[in-house]
């Protein structure tokens, strides 16, 4: 089991928010540094090194910023994987 930070939760959302990325790059680059923090440093030379078409736009720090004001407003929360209150069954 896994406590994010608000720094972890944010650099989280802000990678998996981020365009022409899913969740199966999300996980690999997840594992592969370690953290979000260090993933999000590292893709924009792997999006070029690797040859894509279409580099991958990282979501905005203002867009999650909002994101995750709005949530608070509401009551929501995000809960990543890993975390106690993330559903088992998913």
């Amino acid at each position: 089991m896994i406590r994010l930070s608000d720094e972890q939760r944010f650099d989280w959302l802000r990678l998996i928010r981020s365009e022409n990325f899913g969740p199966a790059s999300f996980r690999t680059l997840i594992n592969r540094y370690g953290g979000a923090s260090r993933a999000l440093e590292a893709l924009p030379e792997l999006s070029a090194r690797g040859g894509m078409r279409r580099r991958i736009k990282i979501a905005p720090e203002h867009e999650i910023a909002q994101e995750l004001k709005i949530a608070r407003r509401i009551g929501a929360r995000f809960i990543a994987l890993g975390e106690p209150e993330y559903p088992s069954l998913l």
